[in-house]
């Protein structure tokens, strides 16, 4: 990251109270005013997802963690836009943040769309779901909190279903070793509208604790 990017985003954190760039635990009662259930969503883009959740579920708050400079700053600029109160943005790294931001059981739900698959098989060591980091994503939930994801890309799909499946304290929503077909009652990320329109299977995933 450069200088200036440094500064710009201590500018932001000082003048907007929807961004935080931290490497604590806050106090997310006392940041959000209330003990609404926490939503975690992983890779946030554009902001489409987060920003629709935070407009559709009033009692619910969402936290959004990313590291793509451009994109945070279009989204904290939409959600003051939008006057949306429940949401709020995290600058980093997943892998890095949620071991050092949220405590065990403290999740309600967790969403991650479209995660970047590093197609190349030389580049798989990047991708983001692995094995290590569903543990977390687990014990960070709380007991009946649920991880939604959905991908495009159906080898990455399969790798995905094969880490969760081994995992002992979560389980397939939908069945052993079963994919959701279509996701019904949560808006579409930019990604999925572009990719339901060009006719592309998405697979989806849900788990609960």
């Amino acid at each position: 990251m450069s200088f200036k990017n440094l500064i710009s985003f201590e500018e932001i954190a000082e003048n907007n109270s929807n961004f935080l760039d931290i490497d604590t635990r806050p106090d997310w009662e006392e940041l959000f005013g209330n003990r609404n259930p926490l939503n975690l969503e992983i890779g946030f883009g554009v902001g489409n997802f987060i920003i629709e959740m935070g407009i559709r579920e009033p009692n619910e708050n969402f936290i959004g963690i990313d590291f793509y400079h451009k994109g945070i700053r279009k989204v904290i600029t939409r959600i003051a836009k939008y006057e949306i109160c429940n949401a709020r943005i995290v600058y980093g790294d997943a892998k890095e943040k949620i071991p050092l931001l949220f405590a065990p059981e403290e999740l309600n739900r967790v969403y991650i769309n479209f995660p970047d698959p590093w197609p190349k098989k030389r580049h798989h060591k990047r991708r983001l779901i692995k094995p290590d980091f569903i543990k977390v994503l687990a014990e960070k939930l709380k007991c009946s909190g649920e991880i939604h994801i959905a991908t495009d890309h159906e080898a990455y799909a399969m790798e995905i279903l094969d880490f969760f499946e081994k995992d002992q304290l979560l389980k397939n929503k939908n069945g052993l070793g079963t994919f959701l077909l279509q996701k019904e009652g949560i808006p579409k990320s930019k990604y999925e509208k572009k990719f339901i329109s060009a006719g592309e299977r998405i697979f989806y995933l849900e788990y609960k604790k």
